[in-house]
């Protein structure tokens, strides 16, 4: 019996070192598999975060390109083909671009690692004007600012040949970018409203003659485009003045009397009959 025990032992001695060197077997391919996929993983955070963001920008989407090209924004913007993640800085980017007088607004976003985005607010007509420059007439555009932002007719823009035409304006040097005097921006306003609420009233005014007045103010004459009657509203355009103003011309029209003014600016209407 004694015997037997011993042999056991011996047995269950032997069998717990093989269990030990099956087990230490198996660990160090392991130990190489972890080392090696930790090196791989550590490469791949260094190139992801250190490598790729220095690395030329693998893409830069520009939006809302119309009346000015994609070379002329990354020129302006001074993005190249060695420009990257890290040496793109969005708010230099936004204040260059914001002096292209076409432009109203641009959003900068950089995309992690490689790209870049630019949207772009364009500025929108709301009148023209017709002004001197080196003894040639040439049309220029106003937003609702009243920022002079484009000089001479755009083929992308079909619309600008409906826009009223500004008279009485007077500028001695044009320049893309310049501003109208401040008094006179409410008038800028008043059009973006027609044509944001009402196109087709603003589509109706031919030309707006502004009358400057002591003390910064004006009178405005309106001329429609299907009648060629002088209408002197005042200072302000309204959706509300000028559904009046056609309402009267046709009850004038239906009786037969042919008017060459009328006149709005004391709130009372009143005409001169040709």
């Amino acid at each position: 019996m004694e015997y037997n025990a011993a042999m056991n032992e011996e047995i269950d001695l032997d069998a717990s070192g093989e269990s030990g060197k099956e087990d230490f077997k198996f660990e160090k391919p392991l130990r190489r598999i972890l080392i090696a996929c930790s090196i791989i993983l550590a490469g791949e955070l260094i190139w992801l975060f250190v490598v790729s963001p220095c690395m030329p920008l693998s893409a830069v989407d520009i939006r809302g390109l119309d009346g000015i090209t994609r070379l002329t924004v990354l020129r302006q913007a001074g993005i190249d083909a060695r420009s990257s993640f890290m040496s793109v800085n969005t708010f230099a980017v936004k204040e260059a671009l914001s002096l292209i007088p076409l432009i109203e607004k641009v959003e900068v976003e950089k995309h992690f690692p490689d790209t870049v985005e630019i949207t772009i607010t364009n500025r929108v007509p709301v009148a023209a004007a017709a002004v001197n420059i080196n003894g040639r007439t040439v049309p220029v555009f106003f937003d609702k600012e009243g920022v002079l932002f484009q000089i001479g007719q755009s083929e992308s823009r079909t619309s600008e040949s409906a826009l009223p035409l500004l008279s009485g304006l007077v500028f001695e040097n044009v320049s893309a970018g310049i501003r109208v005097p401040e008094f006179i921006a409410p008038l800028f306003n008043d059009l973006e409203t027609l044509r944001s609420n009402a196109p087709e009233l603003l589509s109706i005014i031919s030309e707006i003659h502004i009358s400057k007045k002591k003390y910064d103010a004006y009178d405005l004459t309106v001329y429609p485009v299907y009648n060629p009657v002088k209408i002197h509203i005042g200072q302000h355009i309204t959706e509300d003045n000028l559904r009046y103003i056609l309402l009267l011309l046709d009850v004038l029209n239906e009786k037969g009397m042919a008017v060459d003014e009328l006149d709005f600016r004391t709130g009372t209407a009143s005409y001169k009959v040709r």
